[in-house]
């Protein structure tokens, strides 16, 4: 887990940038779950390999030590963009953001990142949120970019 992530949840710093809802619900959720696994968590700082194959990327903005992942093997590569992109709509309008991101211009900035690293690298992504399975290309379009969903076998 980013350090900065786990830093925010246990410490005041929630309490003092959440507004009431989501103290209720997520900072509720973070305290009751968090400090149980933490003997089991490695806290980074930075981006690194966690363990061959799976690099932890430096994602700030939605919340203000979101991660994401890239995975390689054999060849091909898989870039988990988690909450950094809500919505397809965000790839075509990347400066929008909503009202549950933490830091709006950070996230405009990771988003912007993430986004060029996918169509750069010509990576499959993850994008969690996105209709099902959330899996596809990432294509470079005017001063945005645009989502290509994967086929699914079988549809």
């Amino acid at each position: 887990m980013w350090k900065d992530e786990w830093d925010f949840w246990t410490s005041e710093q929630a309490e003092l940038k959440l507004d009431e809802h989501s103290k209720e619900v997520l900072l509720k959720f973070a305290r009751e779950n968090l400090p149980p696994i933490q003997g089991q968590l490695d806290l980074i700082d930075h981006e690194t390999e966690i363990v061959p194959g799976i690099c932890a990327i430096a994602a700030p903005g939605h919340t203000p030590g979101h991660m994401a992942l890239a995975i390689s093997s054999r060849g091909e590569k898989l870039l988990c963009i988690f909450d950094t992109v809500l919505h397809p709509i965000h790839l075509e309008y990347p400066e929008w953001y909503v009202a549950v991101d933490f830091a709006p211009k950070q996230v405009v900035t990771t988003r912007r990142k993430l986004l060029n690293r996918a169509e750069t690298e010509k990576a499959l992504t993850f994008a969690f949120h996105f209709p099902f399975p959330g899996l596809g290309y990432v294509i470079k379009k005017g001063k945005g970019w645009q989502w290509q969903p994967i086929e699914l076998i079988g549809r």
